[in-house]
């Protein structure tokens, strides 16, 4: 008896010692596809987002954006003027230093006339202003890329602005609104198909890196910004009009 219960389990423990490897090994089958179908798919996202020129400038254009605005309204929350924060950044970026510590110092008087106690202090709006020097030079390496790659930086720029403006549909309304109206002009979109398999058929020819500049002239560029943001808010204004009239 006790060798007959022994054989008896010597087969049971063989039969689990078999059963076990081939249960792990249906599961790793299983899973083994299942994993490449997910990173495939992951591939094939990046891919095509790779070729998709104008989201991919856009969407960089946006969040640079967003940093900056956000670091510019935590110096003003602290009584700077948005000019004097503007020129301070200027100055920084092109390497005056002598002039920026001049109006540096008047800064931190402002805000110390404000605020008292609670003013920004001198480490603190430091470290905002190297970070929007960099923001700045970053944003402007984006533009520089996207007309490099052929893209209508106007476009662009009308965009980022209605996105920017629009954070709750990220400009759907106003963008559809407008193609309609444009639609209702007999303005022809029948090209519009056509300009956006362009674009998202990814570059004709392979470019190279474009060097960041490290002394951008920033003051240039915000003064074609201010000039680009008037006429689209003209044009925004004029749209809101027609809207209501």
């Amino acid at each position: 008896m006790a060798a007959a219960q022994s054989q008896k389990n010597a087969m049971t423990t063989a039969q689990s010692a078999v059963t076990a490897p081939a249960t792990a090994g249906e599961t790793i089958m299983v899973n083994q596809p299942a994993s490449k179908v997910k990173q495939s798919s992951v591939d094939e996202t990046v891919s095509e987002l790779e070729k998709n020129t104008v989201k991919r400038v856009v969407d960089e254009v946006v969040l640079l954006m967003g940093h900056i605005h956000d670091s510019k309204q935590e110096i003003i929350a602290r009584g700077i003027p948005f000019h004097s924060v503007n020129v301070l950044v200027e100055l920084g970026a092109q390497g005056k230093t002598e002039e920026q510590a001049k109006m540096f110092k008047t800064a931190l008087e402002s805000s110390e006339k404000q605020y008292g106690p609670a003013a920004i202090t001198a480490e603190k709006l430091d470290k905002h202003l190297k970070a929007l020097v960099g923001l700045e030079k970053d944003l402007g390496h984006a533009r520089q890329v996207g007309r490099q790659q052929g893209l209508d930086m106007s476009s662009i720029n009308y965009l980022t602005l209605i996105i920017r403006q629009n954070p709750g549909d990220g400009g759907e309304k106003t963008i559809n609104t407008f193609l309609a109206y444009a639609k209702a002009c007999d303005i022809p979109l029948h090209r519009i198909n056509e300009i956006c398999n362009d674009i998202t058929a990814g570059p004709k020819s392979v470019l190279p890196d474009i060097p960041r500049d490290d002394s951008p002239n920033i003051g240039h560029w915000a003064k074609k910004k201010l000039i680009t943001d008037i006429l689209v808010g003209c044009m925004l204004a004029l749209l809101a009009f027609t809207l209501l009239t």
